[in-house]
């Protein structure tokens, strides 16, 4: 069985000395196993990389970031294998790791790649499907992270990625407004989140608030049909059910294969501070107007470049086609990545 293993040193875990060979000593002691690691510094860097793994045959590809490093890295290996994708085994090497622990990697990259090459060496594996979401992308500018707006230095363009939770409006701003910080981590994020419920309290909301839950002008089209609602403060299109920090807002990510899980919402401020424990329950939010569905193909048309992230990326876009991109194969000791039982997973 080949192995390859792309690590991003700019990432938190991934970055100490000795810790890509550290990993290669791992795999070389499992028999049976070959293991091929490539350091990556660039997106030029990691689609060689891809183009070498490609070469030598590999059967499980070991990605190890940030949230931002396997969106990069999938959609690299998208380009490279098509839909033909090798098995997935993510290690979680970032600072937040959301999609990484969606897909069953929360312990730290050199343990978890060592108890899954114990499994691979005694044959205790399965692969359990993982959807996907393809992204496409029009009117495509960065986003300046000391503005938290669209940059008006760079010629719009288009592109295609591949990830697992894309958000606008709300979950964007939110994400935006964390980078821009100057301290990030767990406890940042946190802080960050008490801050915008404290803020979505205050009569009329506070400043923090009224930015993030800004209503958002977009004409949006899902599997055909366009939707009434003109404006929306939530919008998120996901395959795993933890959009960070535990709120578990789609929560009906990764029960179908083929569908994607959208939500789509002009419930009012207060409204969505007041259900944070529905969120963290994984319950459907409650109140209309609220668009909560399943779908496979979503069109959203913006006024302008919108911030749009997906999994840990941030860019600005004027429009964005999603749809059901490839399933994955994740590596797992045997329960579903997303904590569904697997007789409970609809393929």
């Amino acid at each position: 069985m080949r192995l390859g293993i792309i690590v991003t040193p700019r990432a938190r875990r991934a970055g100490r000395a000795g810790f890509s060979s550290q990993l290669e000593a791992i795999c070389k002691a499992t028999p049976g196993l070959t293991v091929h690691l490539r350091q990556t510094h660039s997106p030029a860097e990691l689609d060689e990389a891809m183009r070498a793994l490609a070469d030598r045959g590999i059967d499980i590809l070991a990605p190890c970031g940030g949230d931002g490093t396997l969106t990069a890295t999938l959609t690299a290996a998208y380009r490279v294998f098509g839909t033909q994708l090798p098995s997935w085994l993510p290690l979680a090497g970032g600072t937040m790791n959301t999609i990484a622990r969606n897909l069953g990697a929360q312990a730290q990259p050199a343990k978890r790649l060592a108890q899954m090459c114990r499994s691979l060496a005694r044959g205790e594996w399965h692969a359990q499907p993982q959807a996907t979401i393809l992204v496409h992308s029009d009117g495509e500018v960065p986003l300046n992270l000391a503005t938290l707006r669209p940059s008006d230095k760079a010629r719009p363009a288009r592109s295609e990625r591949i990830g697992f939770l894309c958000s606008a409006a709300m979950g964007a701003r939110f994400l935006a407004a964390y980078s821009a910080s100057p301290h990030r981590g767990l406890l940042s994020a946190s802080l960050l989140a008490m801050r915008t419920i404290a803020s979505s309290l205050i009569p009329g909301g506070g400043p923090l608030a009224r930015w993030l839950f800004t209503p958002l002008a977009a004409q949006l089209c899902v599997d055909g049909a366009v939707q009434p609602d003109p404006t929306y403060r939530l919008l998120i299109a996901s395959t795993v059910p933890d959009v960070g920090l535990g709120m578990r807002v789609p929560w009906q990510a990764g029960s179908v294969s083929d569908r994607f899980h959208l939500i789509a919402s002009s419930l009012s401020t207060v409204k969505n501070a007041i259900q944070v424990p529905r969120m963290l329950r994984g319950l459907p939010l409650c109140g209309q107007p609220h668009l909560d569905v399943l779908a496979k193909q979503t069109s959203l048309v913006f006024t302008q470049p919108e911030p749009i992230v997906l999994d840990g990326e941030l860019f600005c876009a004027q429009r964005l086609d999603l749809h059901i991109g490839p399933t994955l194969r994740v590596i797992s000791p045997g329960v579903a990545p997303q904590g569904i039982e697997p007789r409970t997973l609809r393929v």
